[in-house]
C-alpha cells in the first residue's frame, strides 16, 4: 500500500501533466482520472482524492467572485453566470 506522501507526490506529478500553456486542460485531467481508474492500482482512490483537491484549488484560484450591494447594469453581467 502506498503511503500518503507517495500518493501526494504522484498526484502532483499527474496534476502537472494536465497543464497546457500554463492553464489546466480539462480533457487531460479527465484522461488522467480515467487512466488511474482503468489501472485499478492499489492506492488509486487516495491518489484521485489528492488529485481532486489540487484541481479544485486550481479552479478556485482562476475564478473570481464579484459581490455588489446594488444590482449591476446588464453590460457588467454579460458573460458571467449567477451564483
Amino acid at each position: 500500500m502506498k503511503t500518503t506522501k507517495q500518493s501526494k507526490r504522484e498526484a502532483i506529478r499527474l496534476f502537472r501533466l494536465c497543464f497546457v500553456n500554463g492553464l489546466l486542460d480539462e480533457s487531460r485531467a479527465r484522461q488522467v482520472v480515467q487512466r488511474v481508474i482503468d489501472a485499478k492500482r492499489r492506492g488509486g482512490l487516495a491518489l484521485l482524492a489528492h488529485f481532486q483537491r489540487l484541481v479544485k484549488l486550481e479552479v478556485a484560484r482562476r475564478t473570481a467572485e464579484v459581490e455588489s450591494a446594488v444590482p449591476l447594469p446588464r453590460i457588467c453581467t454579460r458573460g458571467s453566470r449567477p451564483v
